[in-house]
């Protein structure tokens, strides 16, 4: 009686000891990986998302594609990596699919104007499809009209247009991802203190819901945090950038963060920051994993980015314009893309390393 009790009590313990295990070793990894309830991990959700059954690879392409004219991408600007990195998957999936592609922009963001000729232009000539990443929601509704007329399928990538001239619109969820980026900053500097915000500008999609998403998210979850009111930056123009956030520390010497709405800003902020000595002082957290960041990122005077993936846009758009002119109806015209919280604590992990090197 003696031994079997010695052995129930044994189990009991052996039981417990297990439990008191799996708890601590969760209460761990929570700790370990504090982003990973902020930000979704693209590789861990099908290519394109719920366009997932569109794409074949590989491809068997339809050999009247070559000859139907190139699929053509329109980004904001040529000065920004960014748009390259969406380049390179629209040429990719054009490839695949037996078209050529082309790469055609205006030179600076603020060029809207140059855009919305440039997108007039194409339709005369009659490729297969457009890409656009509009610079305004308004003024490129009436190229995407004109397209829709024409029997051009526009996909609008990235940033998008007002109304529904568009096939499709495929980009990040810009207010969410804002959002990721306001509790990531707070998280940075202790949940307390003073940011400056760097927005894109206030004509477009994108700046307006990225702008939106971090006063909001930061009003809503951190109101010890105080945001100074937003600075535009003429589409992320560096040296504005660079200006605006000198101006900014200079008129807020308690500044202990920044949010930048794009890579090309978060340049301009970093070398303000650099200039007054306060790198690790002043957390600057960024939208975009642009390639001229990634020093200022190893430095440590950006701490951290939310990475899109552009790549998969370019992709995933030229995948719809495919499918558009085969006449295979979308399941769903607006797609989100998730992004991904770069910190030093996963920068070196495969698949943050996919994302930067597609």
């Amino acid at each position: 009686m003696f031994k079997r009790l010695t052995l129930v009590a044994f189990l009991a313990c052996m039981v417990l000891l297990v439990v008191l295990a799996a708890n601590n070793n969760s209460a761990r990894a929570q700790d370990a990986t504090p982003d990973a309830t902020m930000a979704a991990t693209p590789t861990a959700a099908p290519l394109c998302g719920p366009l997932s059954d569109l794409v074949v690879t590989p491809a068997t392409p339809d050999p009247a594609n070559a000859s139907r004219g190139p699929i053509v991408y329109v980004p904001k600007s040529t000065d920004a990596s960014y748009w390259l990195t969406v380049r390179k998957g629209v040429d990719t999936r054009a490839k695949e699919l037996g078209y050529k592609s082309d790469y055609q922009g205006p030179a600076k963001a603020s060029d809207i104007a140059g855009q919305v000729n440039l997108i007039t232009n194409l339709i005369t000539s009659k490729p297969a499809g457009i890409l656009l990443s509009a610079g305004d929601t308004k003024a490129l509704v009436a190229p995407a009209q004109a397209a829709a007329k024409a029997g051009v399928p526009l996909v609008t990538v990235d940033a998008g247009i007002e109304g529904d001239d568009a096939v499709a619109y495929i980009a990040t969820d810009n207010v969410a991802a804002a959002g990721v980026s306001a509790d990531t900053l707070a998280k940075l500097i202790g949940d307390k203190g003073k940011v400056g915000d760097l927005g894109l500008d206030a004509g477009s999609q994108t700046g307006i819901e990225r702008e939106q998403g971090f006063v909001d998210a930061m009003k809503k979850n951190h109101p010890d945090v105080t945001v100074v009111p937003v600075q535009y930056t003429k589409g992320c123009d560096p040296a504005t950038a660079l200006n605006t956030a000198t101006d900014i520390l200079t008129a807020n010497p308690d500044l202990v963060g920044f949010y930048s709405a794009g890579g090309p800003c978060a340049l301009g902020i970093a070398q303000a920051v650099k200039a007054k000595k306060l790198e690790g002082k002043v957390k600057i957290v960024t939208f975009d994993a642009i390639t001229e960041s990634i020093p200022l990122f190893e430095d440590g005077t950006i701490t951290a980015m939310v990475a899109q993936d552009p790549f998969q846009m370019g992709y995933c758009g030229a995948t719809v314009i495919d499918a558009v002119i085969h006449g295979v109806k979308l399941p769903v015209t607006k797609v989100g893309i998730g992004v991904t919280v770069i910190t030093m604590d996963n920068y070196k992990t495969s698949a943050v390393q996919k994302i930067l090197n597609p």
